[in-house]
């Protein structure tokens, strides 16, 4: 990391800057440089009770699950997660609400001065984390819940020992770094567990990797469909208490029981009441969300990986003819996220993903034509991409803008909608 004089790093603008151009690698998986920093920094407790979530799809919708719940039960918590859609503060919230600039300066201020002291380099994301569990100390919550990056075992926030484990379902995503089958993917993503100490498993059919890995160190695995189980509208829990009246199950199941399997491991009780008030407001930005604009109507998602396309698939097969706004980056499964959505496609409109990873749109039109989607155009710019699409569209249709956090963001953005 270039050894820039923190004191010309006025603004969080500038820091975000400052750190996109620092490590030589944007992922460089391992433990040993930021727990240095973290150790340098005295390695605070984030949290008096601590739950990392990892897993390839429903992360971040089990992390905000959780969030609701604790707040309806009056718990102090405090969640990060990543990447953003919008702003950098909404990785760190503090009781539901995204921390301010100087509260991010002020912990990569102190980060920078216990990274010299430790004489090593680190990313980008892990600064982010870094910054994410410093804010956390300082708030004290009594509940700290924390998303996993990419993989598990290596990524910057297993430096951390949680007292409760979310694994989610397990698909082929950054095989890169991760391998390229779900058993050598799940042994990664089971590499947060600890001994003794409970884990939640939401995949339906988790590779053998992940239940071999907790029967090996004895960490008691709860398991939807097996110690817990969710459907209609209610949800039944591991010593057999049921919650019914449950909504939002079409769109947030393995993540509402996951979160709901997670207070019984952490043994904390549940009211019925509130906790049917909270899971049934939840909503998750960028997952299925829905808005109204300029008398169109979007549905926005992050589905970057096939897994999450065949799912999102799945829930637009009833809504005609869709309109699709499609950006990713290029080391994605493009073929594989485009051809689930096919036979429900009316239009497409490809933009290109900001970002060294970013897919051009050429190399986004290659695929779509040889999948024969209708209509196909490339535009370069998220704003021109909704414009064309909402030209194509009629009154009674959608338009879904789907793919990277990036595209997804900007186009809430477009359509006048805040994240944080």
């Amino acid at each position: 990391m270039p050894e820039t004089d923190p004191v010309a790093l006025a603004t969080l603008e500038d820091w975000l800057s400052h750190l996109e151009r620092g490590h030589d690698v944007a992922i460089d998986l391992g433990l040993e440089r930021v727990r240095s920093v973290w150790e340098a920094l005295g390695a605070p407790r984030p949290g008096q009770r601590i739950v990392t979530v990892a897993g390839t799809n429903g992360k971040g919708s089990t992390v905000h699950a959780l969030e609701a719940l604790a707040l309806a039960h009056g718990i102090r918590v405090a969640t990060t997660t990543s990447p953003h859609l919008q702003r950098f503060n909404e990785r760190i919230r503090i009781n539901g609400a995204a921390v301010h600039d100087s509260e991010i300066v002020t912990a990569f201020e102190r980060i920078e001065a216990a990274r010299r002291r430790a004489r090593v380099s680190v990313t980008y994301f892990e600064v982010a984390i870094l910054a994410s569990l410093l804010i956390m100390a300082d708030a004290a919550p009594e509940l700290a819940i924390l998303e996993v990056g990419l993989g598990g075992r290596l990524d910057a926030v297993n430096i951390i020992d949680a007292d409760l484990m979310v694994i989610t379902p397990i698909a082929l995503d950054h095989q890169a770094w991760l391998g390229d089958d779900r058993e050598v993917i799940g042994a990664e993503k089971a590499g947060i567990l600890r001994p003794g100490r409970p884990c939640v498993i939401t995949d339906p059919l988790p590779p053998a990797s992940v239940l071999e890995r907790a029967a090996a160190i004895g960490a008691p695995a709860l398991r939807l469909g097996e110690t817990f189980e969710i459907g209609g509208d209610t949800y039944v829990g591991v010593q057999g208490a049921r919650i019914s009246g449950l909504n939002n199950l079409e769109i947030h199941p393995g993540a509402l029981a996951g979160a709901l399997a997670a207070f019984e491991g952490l043994g904390i009780a549940l009211d019925s009441g509130h906790t049917r008030q909270a899971l049934s407001a939840l909503s998750v930005p960028g997952r299925m969300q829905r808005v109204d604009f300029d008398r169109r109507r979007f549905l926005l998602d992050v589905a970057h990986n096939p897994h999450a396309a065949e799912a999102l698939a799945r829930r637009i097969g009833d809504l005609g003819g869709v309109h699709l706004v499609f950006g990713a980056f290029a080391d994605k499964d493009l073929k594989g996220m485009l051809q689930p959505m096919a036979e429900h496609l009316a239009s497409v409109t490809l933009v290109p993903t900001p970002g060294a990873r970013g897919a051009m749109t050429h190399a986004l039109a290659k695929e779509a034509h040889a999948l024969r989607l209708p209509d196909i155009a490339a535009v370069d710019s998220v704003e021109g991409a909704l414009l064309r699409a909402s030209r194509c569209a009629k009154a009674e249709e959608w338009i879904l803008v789907c793919g990277s956090f990036t595209v997804v963001g900007a186009a809430l953005t477009a359509l006048g909608v805040e994240v944080a």
